[in-house]
Order: C-alpha cells, then sequence, then structure tokens
C-alpha cells in the first residue's frame, strides 16, 4: 500500500511557500527521500508514472516526493526560468530530510529542466543531499545564445517551450483566461507560427504575453548577473555529490548532457541510449532500435537503474562501477560497457572533401577521400533566406517535427546543399565518439551560417541522418579565407559493409534556428535579406575534413 499526501507545503527561506505530493509506504518507518522538482505540474502521470513508476521506487523503500517549482501549479511566487532553483533546491532538500517520515537522507531525480533542478541544488551543497540522477540535463541554460544576438538562436526548442510548456498555467494564475484561449489556438498551430518573423515580434506571444521571458532571451536582454548565475556548469567541478547522468543518441540536449558529465567532480556513471528527449522506449524517429533491457547487466529498465543507483548511495547496497560508461551501439543494436568516453581504443579517420565538377546537391560529384587532393576546387554555397534549408531529425525538440533518424534524400537534392560521399564501406564501419569538421570557407556576408550532417548511404540509395550540427560564426573583416572548426556531436554508430558516409553542408536550419539575412542581422530581429553564395574551399592549399573517431 502507497500513502499518498497532497500539496505538502515547503516554506522557503525567504518566506514562499512550495507545494508538493509525497509518496510513501504506509506505515510509520522512516525512509530516503527522493525528490524531484519540475514546473511542469506534479499531478501530470508523466512524472509520477512516465519515464520512470514512482510506485515502484515507493515499494523499494524511499519517499518519494514530486514539487512544483516556485511560481508554478499548486506553488507560490513568481516564476522565471531557472533563476529560484539554486537556493530553493537547497530549502527543498533540506526540508525534505526534516520531514517526519524521511530518515535524513536525499537523493534527486529528473529529466530536461528537472534534471537542472538537480545540478542547481547541488552547486549549493545541501549536507542531506545523497546522490542526484540528472537525465537529459542542462547546466548551462542557453546562456551564451541568450546575451549573443550572433550565437544562433534555438527558435524551435525556446519557442515551443515558452507556449506549450510555461505560458497556459502563467495565464491560468493570472485569471486571463481570454488570452489562455488564444494561446490554446496558437498551440494547436504551432508548426506553422514557427516560421513567423522576425523573433523579437513573435505574434503568438507578443498577442498573449507581451512580457513573456521569451523576449527577453531573443533581445539579449536578460542581465549579464542572471546569466552568471544561473549558469551553474563552472561550478560543477566544485561538486562532491555522486551523480548518474543519462542522455539519448537523439536527445535535444545530448551535447549539454556530456559537457555537464565531463566537468562534474562527484563520482558518477554516464548511461546514453536511444532515445530522443520525449521517447525512451527505442522509437528514433523512423527506425526502432530493440533495447528490452538495458546494460550489459539487462536491467529491467531506467526505473531499475535509478533504484540501484539510489540503494548504492543512500543505502550502502553494492553497484557495479567498474565500467561506469554505458552506451547503446546503434546498427550494431546492443549496449556495451566501458571505462571512459570516448573508447581507449578509438583512433580518428579524416576524410577530405573533393569534386570535380561540383558538389551541389546529391547529383553533383563531391566525394569523401581518405587520401587530401592535390587539386585546389571551390564550391558556391547558397543561402536563400526566403527559402533556407528545412529542419527535418536529428537532436531537437520543437512542436511539430520528429526528432531523430529520418530520411534525407530530397533534401540532398536541393542546390542549397554540398553533398560529399565516400566509396561504398568495404567492411563494417563502427563510430564511437566525437564526430568533427573542418573546413575553409571564404565569406560573402558578415555572418557564416553553416549546417554539417553525416548520413549513412545504404546500398539502395536511402539516406539517414546520424548527427548534425548548426553553427554561426563571424567574418573577418578582409573577407580572406577562414577556417571553421567544429563538432557536430557524439554517436554510436554502425555503418554496414556496401554502405557510405555523407557530409552534407548548408547554409541554414530553420525553422529550428534563426535564419541569417546575409547584411549582419538574422530573423531574430529583422526580415527581407537576400540571397547570396559563401565560397567552400576543399585541396592541398585548404584541406577541408570530416573527422570520424572510429574503433
Amino acid at each position: 500500500m502507497i500513502q499518498v499526501e497532497r500539496n505538502v507545503e515547503c516554506k522557503c527561506s525567504d518566506g514562499v511557500i512550495l507545494r508538493a505530493d509525497a509518496y510513501r509506504p504506509n506505515d510509520h518507518q522512516c525512509y530516503p527521500v527522493l525528490l524531484l522538482r519540475l514546473p511542469y505540474d506534479k499531478t501530470n502521470p508523466h512524472y509520477y508514472n512516465g519515464y520512470l513508476d514512482v510506485e515502484r521506487m515507493v515499494s523499494a523503500g524511499y519517499v518519494v516526493i514530486l514539487q512544483d517549482v516556485r511560481g508554478r501549479f499548486a506553488s507560490d511566487g513568481t516564476f522565471y526560468p531557472f533563476v529560484h532553483e539554486r537556493k530553493d533546491g537547497y530549502d527543498a532538500v533540506e526540508w525534505a530530510a526534516a520531514l517526519p517520515y524521511s530518515n535524513g537522507k536525499v537523493g534527486m531525480f529528473g529529466m530536461s529542466y528537472h534534471g537542472y533542478t538537480q545540478l542547481a541544488a547541488a552547486v549549493e551543497d545541501p549536507p542531506s543531499l545523497y546522490a542526484i540522477a540528472p537525465v537529459m540535463a542542462i547546466a548551462d541554460p542557453w546562456t551564451n545564445m541568450i546575451q549573443d544576438p550572433y550565437t544562433p538562436f534555438d527558435q524551435g526548442s525556446i519557442a515551443t517551450w515558452a507556449l506549450e510548456s510555461i505560458l497556459p498555467d502563467q495565464l491560468r494564475r493570472e485569471n486571463r483566461n481570454t488570452k489562455l484561449k488564444l494561446a490554446h489556438a496558437y498551440i494547436k498551430e504551432l508548426p506553422a507560427w514557427l516560421h513567423d518573423q522576425p523573433l523579437t515580434k513573435w505574434k503568438p506571444l507578443r498577442d498573449t504575453d507581451v512580457h513573456s521571458f521569451y523576449f527577453e532571451f531573443v533581445k539579449s536582454q536578460v542581465p549579464k548577473e542572471t546569466l552568471q548565475w544561473i549558469n551553474v556548469q563552472e561550478k560543477l567541478g566544485n561538486i562532491e555529490i555522486p551523480g548518474l547522468f543519462v542522455g539519448g543518441w537523439f536527445d535535444s540536449l545530448l551535447k549539454q548532457t556530456l559537457e555537464a558529465y565531463e566537468r562534474y567532480g562527484g563520482e558518477q556513471m554516464l548511461w546514453i541510449g536511444p532515445w530522443t528527449h520525449s521517447a525512451l522506449n527505442g522509437q528514433v524517429g523512423e527506425v526502432f532500435f530493440e533495447n528490452d533491457t538495458l546494460g550489459i547487466e539487462q536491467l529491467e529498465d531506467l526505473t531499475e537503474l535509478h533504484i540501484r543507483w539510489f540503494d548504492h548511495w543512500l543505502k550502502g547496497q553494492r553497484l557495479n562501477t567498474e565500467k561506469p560508461i554505458h552506451f547503446y551501439h546503434m546498427g550494431h543494436n546492443s549496449w556495451e560497457a566501458r571505462r571512459s568516453w570516448p573508447p581507449k581504443n578509438v583512433c580518428t579517420e579524416r576524410y577530405y572533401l573533393s569534386s570535380h565538377m561540383g558538389a551541389n546537391s546529391r547529383s553533383g560529384n563531391g566525394t569523401l577521400e581518405k587520401k587530401k587532393p592535390e587539386t585546389n576546387r571551390s564550391e558556391q554555397l547558397l543561402r536563400n533566406p526566403e527559402d533556407p534549408f528545412p529542419t527535418r531529425g536529428g537532436n531537437l525538440l520543437m512542436a511539430g517535427h520528429m526528432a531523430g533518424i529520418l530520411q534525407q534524400g530530397d533534401l540532398q537534392d536541393r542546390r542549397d546543399a554540398l553533398v560529399f560521399t565516400s566509396q561504398p564501406l568495404p567492411d563494417p564501419c563502427d563510430v564511437h565518439g566525437r564526430v568533427q569538421a573542418s573546413v575553409w570557407v571564404k565569406p560573402h556576408s558578415p555572418l557564416i551560417d553553416l549546417f554539417f550532417q553525416v548520413s549513412d548511404v545504404a546500398p539502395d540509395g536511402s539516406v539517414y541522418n546520424v548527427v548534425d550540427t548548426f553553427i554561426r560564426r563571424k567574418s573577418h573583416a578582409s573577407r580572406v579565407p577562414q577556417r571553421v572548426d567544429t563538432v557536430l556531436n557524439d554517436t554510436s554508430y554502425r555503418f554496414e559493409k556496401g554502405h557510405a558516409l555523407r557530409l552534407t553542408i548548408a547554409g541554414s536550419n530553420a525553422p529550428r534556428f534563426d535564419v541569417n539575412q546575409n547584411n549582419g542581422t538574422t530573423s531574430r530581429t529583422t526580415t527581407g535579406g537576400k540571397t547570396i553564395a559563401d565560397t567552400i574551399l576543399h585541396g592541398d592549399h585548404y584541406p577541408s575534413y570530416l573527422s570520424i573517431p572510429i574503433t
């Protein structure tokens, strides 16, 4: 039997009341507490019976507490993203430790924003916090993107989150029912509204909440002190609390999860599965990866993983941490355990960009060569702000767009895509680690925008994405050729025998990111730009290449 207490009050140090639901064994004993702090409604079934099973955690001997963060749903106060989670997190941990059914030991769990709430609490070092388990988490909540108007603005993620996840409760709390009805109408049409420009005048929020934090984000108006406060990434190395990090190969926060893991000071484990931010069942876009069990020890699911983790740190039970890195090898369709990520036996192979008559579209003759070409050549990378290269698949979380592995062939038929393809592989090629690219660009506008995508080309011609990234750089004043280096992403993926690697380069990724107007501005602030063509150079003098970590 489980006993549930609703809206248990937690008084913060500044007097604001936060409310939580407590799930606990129906007896008079004391247990360790597992705390989740979220902005999405503690009564939503997804958070007590979604990626983790709260009833099983209670049956395993824990009190599980789900708390609405400040200014959200049942809790008092005013919500502003990330700002209050450090101090409120400290207060909530110590409050949970002092509850009459607590034994004084607290762990924290949760994914996405409530992964951040764990890291924010941990940097404050509450004495009763014994372990955390951030899943698909972020330690630096977009501070570069917010403070620098020249950093690509992730409109797909931010606008979806602000309108769909945050706004309705805010309007409900303020009894703005007419605006709430209008907001729901915009949410129904959100995929189309993601194309609305400029972002500083984004109509769905301009019509419903002109004072939304979204506009402070997109206009780079958040005070520097606030950004420094919410960015806890630089402080992670000082943490001694053990941390279980979990990511997904096609999660929108994979890079941020790995960055947090790499900086973290406490004892830790890392698990990466064939998951997206919204699906942890192996369905990754159009591809399904069998993962009925987790890891080489064949755990039942993420709930069992969390129970084992907390049993070790809160109850003193044994946990095998000899190989703390567990990842799913896509294509080989198996779990592997290693002592480090990337694995020690990885070697890096370069695939050099080459062409003879031009690489525009997959109908061109762009190739990837293992030997650096002796001939210097150039490609014209078209960028038309009225017809930007479309977003499809990958590591994203945005309304109306499926994350994961999707067919890409028709997009590679576009003339504004440069396409470079290797010879068919003589043997299977296992990629484990960080895929990188280095290209030489002669810019013809003040800002250089580049979308890189590595895809898998099957013998029948079908093409599916593996890793990608989108970057923006300022051009040198002299407009001389400049080298652009970037990390696409980490992966564990097998290219089968007879398949080929393909690198696609484009000048935009919309509507996920703001669009370069080719005049020194982007669709963050302006529209009506012009079409230009940057020059991509490759060959002996300007070696441009793709760097693949292979075992």
